[in-house]
Parts: structure tokens; sequence; C-alpha cells
């Protein structure tokens, strides 16, 4: 897994096209601080093909979990949002401009880190 730098995460964003309309893959809690949930979306870099990209939230301070059955029937309409800022990092269902306001998101973790890592495609 790789930071994600603030200057970074717009970028990222753009080039999975705010994982719009992509589906939400998995939730796994490493450990009672450490999540990961790890999305299929579609890459402008590869000509639009699957990958999955997973987010590692580290230092977790609030979240919004659903029951793994319901991921799948998570509407992606809007995509995703991450926000980092003054040190508080969060990733959330939804497009949302600020921590505060994602936490309003059906769900959403908000920690102190964030890591990603591109995968290989499979739902």
């Amino acid at each position: 897994m790789k930071p994600l730098l603030a200057n970074k995460s717009t970028e990222l964003l753009t080039r999975i096209d705010n994982a719009i309309d992509g589906e939400l893959v998995s939730v796994v809690m490493n450990n009672p601080g450490d999540f990961t949930l790890e999305f299929s979306v579609q890459d402008k870099n590869r000509g639009y093909d699957w990958i999955n990209i997973a987010f590692e939230v580290s230092g977790v301070k609030d979240a919004r979990l659903l029951d793994e059955e319901k991921l799948r029937h998570l509407d992606m309409s809007e995509g995703i949002s991450i926000i980092i800022e003054a040190g508080v990092c969060g990733v959330g269902i939804g497009s949302y401009k600020s921590i505060e306001a994602l936490k309003s998101a059906p769900l959403y973790l908000i920690g102190t880190a964030l890591k990603y890592e591109e995968r290989p495609f499979s739902n």
C-alpha cells in the first residue's frame, strides 16, 4: 500500500472517475482501528478497464459501516469522496467536500492516515 497524500487524492479520484457506478467489494477490519475498503472501478489510464482499488484507513476515529450483505446494494451513482484536511482523512460513499459533511454518508471511515493499492479486477 502507498500513502495517499492530499495533493494526489484529486488526481487519483479523477483517474477512477470518483468510482461512479463502481462497486464496493469489501470492508475488512484489519484491527479495531484499521479498516480496508475495496472497490471495483474503471481506470481511465487503462482505457476504462476495470480494476480493484483498496483504501486502508488507519487510526479510525469515526465510522458508519453496513452489514456485508448490504454492500453490493449500496448506491454508487455519486461515487466516493476522499477528504484530507488538518491531519484527518476520510473515505465515504457519495459526493462530499468536508469531513463534517462526510459524516452524513451511508458508509464512511474517518481516521488519521490513508493508503491505497491497485489490485487486479475481481468481484
